[in-house]
């Protein structure tokens, strides 16, 4: 199986699905496979390239229309009736069938293979013909049965009666001082009056329904309810005419379902080959040309999901098995490898690609991948560590058929150690034979790749005098990695830059060390205030002033005496209006202040000095 989740093939899929016309299609486009024989590969760019044609010379394929047919293939599998509007998908898609046919028919010269597939196709027209004379418009037709139309005949004119005799009850004087609204209103199969409730029995029928809160009533006049009983009673015969021609014409489709799956599966394919052909219209692809020599050549091959991507254009030829591509950060590395994952996913999908001209692609078994950050959270391995796990597979499994793209091999772990892997990683999978794309910054790795014949060398280029990376490819040059051009954009200040760009020059280290001096200085903690019993406060919490009682028992909480309630509120934000001293003479008894109830204050001084009176009053 390749893997394509990091070159974002699947955002590719999505697009291609995007112009499929039924569900069946946009789900099979999803799920295929990429063709890794040439072959198979081949016949999917022929039957792109026959769609391709058509689509250029502006020929319009006839369609199933965007509802998906296999639900209700599902339904009659399982002895549901169709309804009338399903019937009528069944019989466009019998007439999209024998179009397609006919259409096809008279392309055979130039899409013959497409053209093959309308061959099996089966065409029910005696099917399509009953079901189009028997449902119209979403209904049984008045044309399916002759009961049937007179029995629609009864109740329609039984249904002008009804009406009738109820705008007389309306016009009537004698009834209107009785309507709480003048107007018929149908609840269920009933045709009713609004009657104020003070008249419900005088008004003469059976109560249907009434208001929420009983001012009204909805009365079924005695004088149609024959009436009503009658319609019912048509409308039932009406029912059951109906259910026979939907359950007649649901049996013939049943007997046919062999046909119709078939012929759902060439139509499902035939929106497929179309969906490709549509995305490559699109795009301006042009068919690539399919090798088996492991030669890749991209000649202006623009990277398909990028707005305004810069063309790439590459050779490998056969005696070569890697590209090693160096450059700056942010110049354009990571797309190459993506672009390069991309055309050969998309060839072997069946798509043309989007370049200037047509591109050789090698016929790949499997697409293997390291881009980006491998880190494994799941497993607690690091970015390093998951990496070379991902490589270890790699190594064991690739073949010569293989593509390898990786992204800044053997980084994240020591210089030395990490471009020491990479080269032993790269000259292992050359021996193999497989097609080697990979960037990197590592010094040592571009050397190796200058000395190896097995590789050529890359590097995006970049412009000195705007300090711009132009995003194209310059084969068989190495180039920098321009760490402090990227370093200066980002903001890095000039004294750093400066400090880098002398340490690169003279390889001396900068050892010059801080010297500083730290004072240490108290911080100052801001002390809560303190009260006193019987001190005026403002506290946030009230516009007017209260009385402190006491600290309560959670820190920085105070109990306070307002509106004879005592309240916990926080000591933070009070304020001292006035002290208690101040305000009360010397030997003051205090808690007078904090009397919520002099009744029952006055009643337990009493006991207190034992006043018999209180005592008494107390034993009641």
């Amino acid at each position: 199986m390749n893997n394509t989740d990091e070159i974002e093939f699947s955002r590719v899929r999505k697009l291609v699905a995007g112009y499929a016309v039924s569900p069946e299609a946009k789900e099979k486009i999803l799920a295929q496979p990429l063709a890794n024989k040439s072959v198979k590969a081949n016949a999917l760019l022929d039957e792109t390239e026959e769609m391709f044609w058509i689509l250029d010379h502006g020929l319009h394929i006839p369609f199933i229309n965007s509802d998906a047919f296999t639900p209700i293939i599902n339904k009659v599998k399982k002895g549901y009736i169709l309804n009338p509007r399903e019937l009528e998908q069944v019989a466009d898609f019998i007439r999209v069938t024998r179009l397609l046919v006919r259409f096809f028919d008279k392309q055979r010269l130039k899409a013959p293979i497409v053209a093959s597939y309308c061959d099996t196709l089966t065409i029910l027209d005696r099917l399509e013909e009953l079901i189009y004379q028997d449902i119209e418009r979403g209904e049984v037709s008045d044309r399916a049965d002759k009961e049937l139309t007179k029995l629609r005949q009864r109740s329609s004119n039984l249904n002008t009666t009804i009406k009738e005799t109820l705008q007389k009850y309306l016009q009537t004087k004698k009834y209107q001082s009785m309507l709480q609204d003048f107007q018929i209103i149908q609840k269920d199969t009933h045709y009713t009056l609004p009657v104020k409730a003070s008249f419900k029995h005088s008004f003469g029928g059976n109560i249907i329904d009434q208001s929420n809160n009983g001012t009204t009533v909805f009365i079924e006049p005695t004088k149609i309810v024959h009436l009503t009983q009658e319609k019912t009673t048509v409308e039932n015969q009406i029912y059951l005419i109906e259910s026979q021609i939907l359950g007649n014409l649901t049996a013939k489709i049943y007997n046919e379902l062999a046909h119709f799956e078939a012929n759902l599966n060439v139509i499902v394919d035939l929106d497929c080959i179309l969906a490709r052909a549509k995305y490559s219209h699109t795009t301006g692809g042009k068919r690539p040309i399919l090798n088996e020599q492991n030669e890749l050549q991209l000649n202006g091959m623009k990277h398909p999901l990028l707005s305004n991507p810069v063309p790439l254009s590459l050779k490998l030829d056969p005696t070569k098995h890697g590209l090693i591509i160096t450059g700056p950060n942010a110049g354009g590395k990571t797309v190459t490898l993506k672009t390069v994952g991309l055309a050969t996913a998309m060839m072997e999908f069946g798509l043309f690609l989007p370049s200037a001209a047509p591109c050789s692609i090698p016929i790949m078994t499997k697409i293997y991948t390291s881009i980006g950050d491998h880190q494994d959270l799941d497993n607690s391995l690091s970015t390093f560590s998951a990496e070379m796990k991902k490589m270890a597979e790699i190594v064991q499994k690739t073949t010569p058929s293989s593509l390898i793209l990786l992204d800044e091999l053997g980084s994240g772990t020591d210089p030395n150690e990490g471009a020491a892997l990479a080269i032993a990683i790269l000259q292992t999978l050359q021996l193999k034979g497989c097609l080697i794309l990979a960037t990197t910054h590592y010094s040592a790795i571009k050397d190796y790749s200058t000395k190896n014949p097995a590789f050529i060398t890359a590097a995006m280029d970049f412009d000195l005098q705007t300090l711009h990376p132009t995003y194209k490819l310059l084969l068989n040059q190495v180039g920098a990695s321009r760490a402090l051009w990227i370093a200066e954009k980002s903001g890095m200040p000039e004294n750093v830059l400066s400090e880098a760009k002398d340490f690169l020059n003279t390889g001396i280290f900068p050892l010059k060390q801080a010297n500083l001096k730290f004072k240490n200085k108290p911080k100052k903690i801001k002390s809560l205030p303190s009260f006193k019993k019987g001190d005026r406060i403002k506290v946030p919490k009230y516009h007017q002033e209260v009385l402190f009682y006491e600290n309560a028992d959670i820190a920085n909480q105070i109990v306070v005496f307002v509106n004879r309630t005592f309240e916990t509120v926080p000591l933070k934000g009070a304020k001292l209006v006035r002290k208690a001293e101040e305000l009360y003479p010397a030997g003051y008894n205090l808690d007078l202040l904090f009397v919520q109830d002099w009744q029952e204050y006055k009643f337990n001084k009493d006991l207190d000095r034992g006043s018999k009176k209180a005592w008494k009053k107390l034993k009641k």
